[in-house]
């Protein structure tokens, strides 16, 4: 018995991982930073149209970053597209900044059919309290005039990329797509699905005895 609760445990986590596997969202890598901190983040943008290619990706930056210096690709054009501030705010001793960065643009390459791409940008995360998520929306426009806006919540079909801030000063961590966004709640949600499976499996094979020996 024991064995076989196991068994089922194991095929039903091993299921689920697999379902989450096969979404394939844009998405942003690392996805948990220190707040305060320069670092590097990959815009993960996979090429799904099996007709066709991915020509143009626009990603919404979430407020509190200042300055964002995408690296050079080969055969694309990145465009940062600032946003004026309402008055200026001071991101280092003595620096102040009047506008911040609203959108990021590429464009004129392609992302060849079920491919994928990482563009590279530098960034400053900002000083926000530790849990934070930030919410990278993003646009992406297809060779053949198809438009797919990531921009939902979680739990939709085209959910927005998302990432957790860390304590200042904190490592870098990159947890599997989609994990970071419910980073609150995963320890829950997990501690539900271990004790949850093996007690669910066990309650279905008692009522399978039950209604054997009344028979």
């Amino acid at each position: 018995m024991k064995a076989r609760l196991i068994a089922l445990s194991t095929v039903t986590l091993v299921a689920l991982v697999a379902v989450g596997a096969a979404q394939a969202h844009v998405t942003v890598h690392p996805n948990a930073l220190p707040a305060d901190g320069f670092t590097v983040i990959g815009i993960n943008v996979p090429s799904e149209d099996p007709k066709a290619a991915t020509v143009k990706v626009d990603v919404q930056f979430p407020n509190g970053v200042y300055t964002a210096s995408p690296a050079v690709i080969p055969g694309w054009k990145a465009v940062v597209v600032t946003k004026k501030l309402s008055k200026p705010v001071e991101v280092e001793p003595g620096e102040s900044v009047t506008t911040r960065v609203d959108r990021v643009v590429f464009s004129g390459g392609r992302i060849p059919p079920e491919r994928f791409l990482s563009f590279p940008v530098s960034i400053k995360v900002p000083d926000a309290k530790a849990g934070t998520l930030l919410t990278f929306k993003a646009v992406q426009t297809y060779s053949n005039g198809k438009v797919v806006r990531w921009i939902g919540a979680p739990s939709s079909e085209e959910p927005a990329p998302q990432v957790l801030v860390r304590p200042a000063s904190s490592p870098v961590l990159d947890y599997p797509a989609g994990a970071a966004t419910a980073r609150k709640g995963m320890a829950k949600t997990l501690r539900g699905f271990v004790f949850g499976a093996p007690l669910g499996a066990l309650g279905a094979y008692l009522a399978l005895r039950r209604r054997r020996k009344s028979e």
